[in-house]
């Protein structure tokens, strides 16, 4: 796990199995917001691309999950959520979509 700071008071935390070749990230920013607005996603989806969008529920906080394009990880699976005044978008590669999955499923807010 490595976690960098961000402007804004944002952070972003990397998990990540090197023997298994599976990771994610956490970006999470203060967001006022209790709906994920259009201009979000412009601002933090520099692609634009939004495939089949799901509304999900983690740990009782409203999201979405969805696949799009990133640069350097090409197709990814996406997971935006808002909670506590935070905006949590968690991204991995498009193919580790199922690996992701149960680690979304049991993600808890402590």
């Amino acid at each position: 796990m490595q976690e960098y700071n961000e402007t804004g008071g944002a952070f972003t935390v990397t998990f990540q199995d090197v023997g298994a070749d599976q990771e994610f990230q956490v970006y999470v920013t203060p967001y006022s917001g209790t709906e994920i607005t259009d201009a979000q996603f412009k601002l933090d989806l520099p692609s634009g691309v939004k495939k089949d969008p799901t509304d999900v529920t983690v740990d009782g906080a409203r999201g979405i999950e969805f696949f799009s394009n990133a640069p350097r990880l090409n197709d990814t699976r996406e997971v935006w959520f808002i909670h506590g005044g935070l905006l949590y978008e968690v991204t991995t590669y498009k193919e580790l979509d199922a690996w992701l999955k149960p680690i979304i499923r049991s993600w808890r807010f402590i």
